[in-house]
């Protein structure tokens, strides 16, 4: 290229930044750095110019390592752009000076940088520079684990960039479908995939096809839909051949054996794990540790017992620093053991497994990836319990059983991490508190019930959690959708509910008994509170089990053996509510104020801040000092998010208090009050995610929390409240009290007697 020279045109002057821009895009940076020293003219039309040369120049000293002379001249380059007034100049130099923020982890300070940025390049209508700055705000949520945030950011992008500019288009997509992923939402997920499969089936860009053709058909097996699957995985398979891929290739030979191994398909499961073993040496690849465990598997379901075992044994020490490969081992042979009749084998293996999981979860950081991590392998807890329940060590089943939960609350919310405790410890807890402890644990062939007293522990097998979760939807959606009065109009699910949950566990709980319940799956979304009882053949009339028990959810009842130890705060209230929430898909809480008031009245005392309407912001709650408060109490919208229940928020007055927020501000409330529903129009989920926001508060230190199920009236919910206030007053318990506020709702004349309006609301314990 012909040097510049101090005569050139301003078009020569564009055309040779242009070039240079190129060059560093495609980190041709020492080629860019000697264009960059060319000079532009000093004259005055220039000056937009020599302003977009000094950024370049900043971009290139950042690539060659040298950030402190970057920042310094993209500073300078900054004040020049400005004293041209060069708009265009100055939205690409804070683009950029907000997307090194980012990579910095410096968000605080990206986010500002990166909306005026984006500010200038609507005011220009410059929709690639807009895209750009979208996705790069998308990724600040993302790094803030905000995924629910990140995703109209990246769906803004995705329009502006369109599919004429395709690199920023399909990492825009790609991005999105992550958020999606770890949202819990496949579907829309994998839409996306197929959009891209599409894309680049069009482009004939084999890298990204077979990528995008594996991770549909991964997708599609978190999905359990194992057929598509498998022709994914294969198409996935001979693109990256086709392509000379060898180690891609492997890796989806692999997962297409596994595949073909859930799908019991033994013959292609042996040939694709053996066509992954052929491809990984053609690559130099000699971790063949899980090609063994796929192969030990295939030879237990051929039941070649032996040879099953030889291969797990191999697996094991090939891949002994790679715990999933231990923890999948023992797995195996414990399931072998079981099929030689050797239980007390099968017993070693699977607590050897266990504790290799339990050993990895604990090493992981963050809540997220420790919940997502036992999500996927629930399944070797309920082995485990199968197998000593088989064996008739009912308290031991239910030790391993319950040291699946809380693991993550237990980490930072004052207590010990539950762990494993002695079987006997149930036994104490029982009868220390004076509680009944009952206790259900789901399974895929049968699920399982443990009722514990001061002295003994009682154990009921029952059906398997695809029957119960049939009756569960079909309950919960008599009550909560038709809003059905079941001591009027007889529904058969809770006919079959009782039969199944309750009427085998009873005779073990006495009327007037405290229960402390540890649910599992599905039941996490019913209140069995609402569960009628038949009358007892004299002529008695049905009732709900709230009638004959008090009851507290703890999320593990290990965790009571150990409550949290802090001091607990004095008598302090903290009060947010009747917010200022303008998103019109939420219906106006017009006995907010009303609520809020007969709280603060039945609270007393001059202990009390009040954040009402536009003052009780997420940023007023946190300068509050939550920690300081003995009871919290919100009366607001809330969003819950069942797959995702970090995300779940509280609605306040310009902005969400998120659940990861409020786990990361410790707390010495003796209650928590999330007086809340979520509102109409807005994608329904099941009581998981509402729970997770009541339990980040347990996390943070609470010892209490009462949080909803499902949308209520927030008529009848100023009701209960001011019930269970007064009678907390009175010198009732937290559990006492909203029991005592449920009956009166369920005395009342009206439709406030149903269900639907008193059964949301339970009591989350963290104490014995």
């Amino acid at each position: 290229m012909q040097a510049a020279g101090l005569g050139d045109t301003l078009e020569q002057c564009k055309f040779r930044l242009l070039r240079c821009e190129i060059l560093l895009y495609e980190r041709r940076t020492e080629e860019a750095a000697q264009l960059l020293r060319d000079q532009v003219p000093p004259a005055p039309p220039y000056a937009a110019l020599r302003a977009r040369k000094m950024a370049l120049q900043a971009r290139a000293l950042y690539l060659l390592s040298h950030p402190d002379q970057g920042a310094q001249l993209l500073a300078d380059a900054h004040r020049a752009a400005e004293g041209a007034g060069a708009e265009a100049v100055l939205v690409d130099i804070e683009s950029y000076q907000g997307s090194r923020l980012t990579q910095q982890r410096r968000l605080e300070e990206a986010e500002p940088v990166l909306r005026h940025a984006l500010a200038r390049a609507k005011g220009l209508h410059a929709n690639y520079d807009e895209a750009v700055i979208q996705s790069n705000l998308g990724m600040i949520s993302v790094l803030r684990s905000r995924y629910d945030e990140a995703v109209p950011y990246f769906e803004s992008a995705v329009r502006l960039a369109g599919p004429e500019a395709k690199p920023l288009y399909n990492a825009a997509r790609s991005n999105l479908a992550m958020c999606y992923s770890n949202l819990g939402e496949h579907e829309r997920a994998l839409e996306i995939h197929l959009r891209n499969v599409a894309e680049y089936a069009k482009s004939g860009v084999k890298l990204a096809m077979y990528n995008s053709l594996g991770e549909t058909g991964r997708t599609y097996m978190a999905m359990g839909d194992l057929k598509s699957a498998s022709g994914y995985l294969q198409r996935a398979l001979q693109t990256a051949i086709e392509a000379h891929a060898s180690a891609d290739a492997s890796v989806w030979a692999g997962n297409l054996s596994e595949c073909y191994i859930d799908l019991h398909d033994w013959q292609q499961a042996e040939a694709r794990n053996q066509e992954a073993i052929r491809l990984k040496d053609a690559a130099g690849i000699h971790t063949l540790y899980h090609n063994s465990l796929n192969a030990a598997r295939i030879a237990h379901g051929r039941g070649d017992l032996a040879k099953a075992e030889e291969l797990y044994q191999q697996a094991m020490k090939d891949g002994v620093s790679q715990p999933d490969v231990i923890w999948n081992a023992h797995a195996g042979l414990g399931a072998l053991a079981i099929d030689g009749h050797h239980p007390a084998e099968a017993i070693h293996h699977f607590e050897a497994a266990v504790n290799a999981l339990e050993q990895t979860r604990a090493g992981y950081n963050g809540a997220e990836m420790k919940l997502a991590f036992l999500t996927q392998r629930i399944r070797l807890y309920q082995q485990y319990v199968e197998t000593l329940v088989d064996q008739g060590e009912i308290e031991r089943a239910l030790a391993v059983a319950d040291s699946s939960r809380a693991q993550v609350l237990a980490s930072n919310s004052g207590s010990a991490p539950a762990g494993r405790v002695r079987p006997e410890t149930f036994r104490g807890i029982a009868r220390k508190s004076g509680a009944v402890l009952l206790s259900y644990f789901m399974g895929p062939t049968r699920s399982h019930a443990w009722v514990v007293t001061a002295g003994e522990c009682h154990y009921v097998a029952l059906p398997p959690a695809a029957e119960i979760e049939a009756l569960v939807r079909e309950y919960k959606d008599a009550i909560e959708i038709r809003v059905a009065d079941p001591l009027r109009t007889r529904i058969p699910a809770a006919d079959s509910l009782y039969r199944i949950l309750l009427q085998p566990v009873r005779q073990w709980i006495p009327p007037g008994s405290r229960v402390i319940l540890a649910t599992d799956g599905v039941l996490h979304g019913l209140n069995l509170e609402a569960i009628p009882l038949p009358g007892d053949g004299s002529g008695g009339s049905p009732r709900y089990f709230l009638e004959s028990v008090s009851m507290e959810i703890a999320p593990s009842l290990a965790l009571l053996a150990d409550p949290p130890r802090h001091a607990g705060a004095p008598q302090r209230l903290l009060l947010l509510g009747d917010t200022a929430v303008t998103d019109n898909s939420f219906a106006p809480l017009t006995y907010a104020a009303g609520e809020m008031e007969s709280v603060r009245r039945s609270f007393g005392g001059p202990e009390q801040v009040v954040l009402a309407g536009t003052a009780a912001t997420p940023a007023a709650y946190r300068a509050a000092g939550p920690e300081r408060f003995s009871a919290i109490h919100f009366t607001a919208h809330a969003q819950a998010n069942r797959e995702s229940p970090l995300d779940s928020a509280v609605l306040l007055t310009g902005g969400k208090l998120y659940a990861r927020e409020v786990m990361d501000m410790p707390l010495h409330a003796d209650l928590v009050t999330v007086s809340a529903c979520r509102g109409v129009g807005l994608r329904t989920y099941s009581g998981e995610g509402l729970v997770g926001f009541a339990w980040a508060f347990l996390h943070a230190g609470a010892r209490h929390v009462i949080a909803g199920l499902w949308d209520v009236n927030d008529q009848s919910t100023a009701a209960l409240m001011d019930v269970l206030y007064r009678e907390m007053a009175a010198g009732k318990s937290a559990a006492e009290a909203l029991r005592a506020a449920k009956l009166s709702l369920l005395a009342s004349s009206g439709n406030l007697r149903k269900p639907y309006y008193w059964a949301p609301f339970q009591l989350y314990t963290m104490t014995p």
